[in-house]
C-alpha cells in the first residue's frame, strides 16, 4: 500500500484549511475586475465540469429562493436551447482548456450571450481576450477542485455587481469567521468520520435542494482525493424510488454508511421522513451520522458542510493510503483524448 506520507495529501489540507480565506481573496478579485454595467436578462448559464463546475452548482443551489432568473448548469459539449443573446453566460474552467468547457463558450459565443470568463488562463482566457468578453482570474497551481472558494466567490459576486441577485456581504463575513474559528475542530470530526466511511460505501444524502449540490461536492471529494466511490441522491426523492433499493444487493448491503446533510430549513416532513426511512432500514447500513450545518445565513451553513466534507475526503485518502493529489485515472483520460483529438 503507497504511503502518501507528507506529501501530496498535506498540501491538499492545507489548501481545504485555505477555504476562508480563498473565499475572501476571490471576493476581492470579482469586485475589483472590469465586468462591465448590470442589464437585464433572462437566465443565467455557467459552463463548468468537475472542480470548476461545483461553484456555480452551489450558487445555483443559493439562488434558487432568492432570484427570479433561472440558472442553467452546463456539464456538457452543448448548450441548452434556452441560452439565448439574452442569457448571461459564464464559462469557468481553472486550467483553461476544459474541452467540454471551451465547447460550449464557442457556442454561447454564436448565440451573442453576453459572456464572463472566470479562468487562470490557458485557451479560455486568451479567446475571452480577444473577444473582449470580461475575464475573472484566480490564482494558479492549485488542483480545479481545491480552488472552489475562488471559483465561488468570483461568480457570486459577478452575479451580485450584474444585478442579478441581492448582495451576501455579510454572507461572505460569517463565512469567513466560521471557518476560521471551526476548521480545527471540524478536521479533528472528520478524523473520527473516515474511520466510519473506510472500507465502506458512503451514502450522502442531500435534505434540501440548497444542500444537493453540497452532497455532489462530498462525492467528487471522496472520488478524486480519496480515490472511493460515493453515492448521493436527495430527500424527500429518495423516498419514492431509493428506499426499495437499500441494503440489496447483499454487496455493499450492509457494508454503507449513511451521511446525512441536514439545515434549519430542511422541511419538517422531511426530517421525519429521514428517521422513519433510517428506522424502517436499519439493517440494511453500518452507521448513520446526522450532520447539522453550522451558521446564521445561508452562505455560512452551506460552507460548514462543505468544509467537513473536504476535511472527510482528505482524511480518508490518508487511511486508505492514497496521494490526495493525485487522480492517475483522469490524467490517463486526458491524455487518451488528446491523442484522440490528434
Amino acid at each position: 500500500m503507497k504511503n502518501p506520507g507528507s506529501s501530496g495529501t498535506d498540501r491538499m489540507l492545507d489548501l481545504a484549511m485555505g477555504l476562508p480565506e480563498q473565499l475572501v481573496s476571490g471576493a476581492k478579485a470579482a469586485r475589483a475586475a472590469r465586468i462591465g454595467r448590470p442589464a437585464r436578462f433572462d437566465a443565467v448559464a455557467v459552463a463548468g465540469m468537475g472542480g470548476s463546475g461545483i461553484g456555480a452548482r452551489i450558487v445555483q443551489g443559493l439562488l434558487l429562493d432568492e432570484s427570479p432568473l433561472p440558472v442553467h448548469v452546463c456539464n456538457d459539449y452543448d448548450i441548452p436551447a434556452a441560452v439565448t443573446a439574452k442569457t448571461l453566460f459564464f464559462a469557468v474552467s481553472y486550467s483553461g482548456n476544459t474541452e467540454e468547457t471551451l465547447s460550449a463558450y464557442a457556442q454561447a459565443r454564436e448565440r451573442g450571450c453576453r459572456i464572463i470568463a472566470i479562468t487562470s488562463g490557458g485557451e479560455l482566457g486568451r479567446s475571452a481576450t480577444r473577444a473582449g468578453c470580461p475575464v475573472v482570474s484566480v490564482p494558479v497551481g492549485m488542483p480545479p477542485r481545491a480552488a472552489l472558494g475562488y471559483l465561488f466567490s468570483t461568480l457570486l459576486i459577478s452575479l451580485e455587481r450584474l444585478g442579478v441577485c441581492q448582495s451576501h456581504e455579510r454572507g461572505f463575513g460569517e463565512a469567513e469567521r466560521l471557518m476560521r474559528a471551526r476548521r480545527k475542530s471540524w478536521l479533528g470530526r472528520a478524523r473520527t468520520m473516515a474511520e466510519y466511511v473506510n472500507g465502506r460505501l458512503a451514502l450522502v444524502y442531500s435534505t434540501g435542494r440548497m444542500l444537493d449540490a453540497v452532497a455532489d461536492r462530498w462525492r467528487c471529494q471522496l472520488n478524486e482525493n480519496a480515490g472511493v466511490m460515493c453515492h448521493t441522491n436527495c430527500f424527500p426523492e429518495h423516498n419514492h424510488n431509493e428506499i426499495m433499493g437499500m441494503g440489496r444487493p447483499k454487496h455493499p448491503g450492509r457494508n454503507t454508511v449513511v451521511i446525512a446533510l441536514l439545515d434549519r430549513e430542511t422541511h419538517p416532513r422531511t426530517r421525519y421522513r429521514l428517521e422513519s426511512v433510517l428506522s424502517i432500514n436499519a439493517e440494511t447500513y453500518h452507521v448513520a451520522m446526522r450532520l447539522k450545518s453550522e451558521g446564521r445565513s445561508r452562505l455560512a451553513r452551506i460552507f460548514s458542510l462543505v468544509m467537513l466534507g473536504d476535511f472527510v475526503s482528505v482524511e480518508l485518502a490518508r487511511l486508505v493510503g492514497k496521494d490526495a493529489m493525485e487522480i492517475e485515472r483522469i490524467d490517463e483520460l486526458k491524455r487518451r483524448m488528446a491523442r484522440k483529438r490528434g
